[in-house]
């Protein structure tokens, strides 16, 4: 059995090769560029592993690593002080390839199908389930800006389930936070987020809820949890977000 988004995973490396290519084009890349040029060899080695996959759960792996390594690309672009001629070419390349394997990873995973179990005779009733207690709400708070916000704390490290996430801008303030939990907020509420990090840093910003994905959607493979967007950043906490991601690349999510 092989991995039914083979072709497509095919044809994003193939268009991504040609971006490094163009990167690499000058022999005097400066240090900057040879980073992201680094990250698109990354995305480009996961997805080689991806047309090799023998499964659909090794294959789609392999594309959200390689998602992963393209995300981090677009948010170090942002930040290239140097001028080289490849990176309005590898910017474009990398929207069009996350564009091509996002749709990869939204697909459920399907795992073997396994028998019914055998009816057990005189079994009595099925036993109802127990329902999830709701969880108590979180105060609001009204801050300068005259909005009523949720407080709300994101704890993200390096193996944290919550993490950044980033769009096709590759911007970080433009982008938000996943946050992994079953606490979660309705769509459109406004939010005051305090975000930890590793090396006690933090910082405080407001978003709202963006997108959420509900704990009891069973077709879902993704952790349940929602995802809060930036009502903007200040300078000091987007050089501290990004100093996050230049150690862990941030998630993918189209609007």
């Amino acid at each position: 059995m092989s991995y039914s988004g083979a072709i497509k995973a095919k044809e994003a490396r193939e268009s991504l090769g040609r971006a490094l290519a163009a990167l690499q084009e000058d022999p005097n890349i400066p240090p900057d560029v040879l980073a992201v040029a680094q990250n698109i060899a990354k995305a480009v080695g996961a997805l080689f592993e991806a047309e090799r996959a023998s499964s659909e759960l090794d294959g789609k792996a392999s594309v959200k690593n390689a998602l992963g390594s393209l995300s981090q690309t677009l948010a170090l672009l942002q930040d290239v002080r140097g001028q080289h001629g490849g990176i309005q070419t590898a910017t474009e390349t990398i929207a069009k390839a996350m564009s091509v394997l996002f749709p990869l990873t939204t697909v459920p995973s399907r795992a073997p199908s396994a028998p019914p179990p055998a009816a057990i005779p005189n079994a009595g009733p099925a036993p109802i389930p127990l329902s999830r207690p709701a969880a108590p709400p979180v105060p609001a708070t009204t801050l300068d800006d005259g909005i009523a916000r949720e407080r709300f704390e994101a704890n993200l490290g390096a193996t944290t389930e919550s993490n950044f996430y980033v769009g096709f801008s590759g911007e970080i303030s433009q982008g938000g936070v996943f946050c992994a939990t079953y606490n979660i907020l309705p769509k459109g509420t406004a939010v005051r987020m305090l975000i930890t990090l590793p090396g006690n840093l933090s910082t405080e910003v407001n978003g709202h809820v963006r997108f959420v994905r509900d704990p009891m959607d069973m077709t879902s493979d993704s952790e349940p949890g929602m995802g809060i967007g930036f009502d903007g950043l200040t300078a000091e906490s987007r050089d501290l977000i990004l100093r996050f991601i230049r150690k862990r690349p941030p998630m993918f999510y189209d609007e």
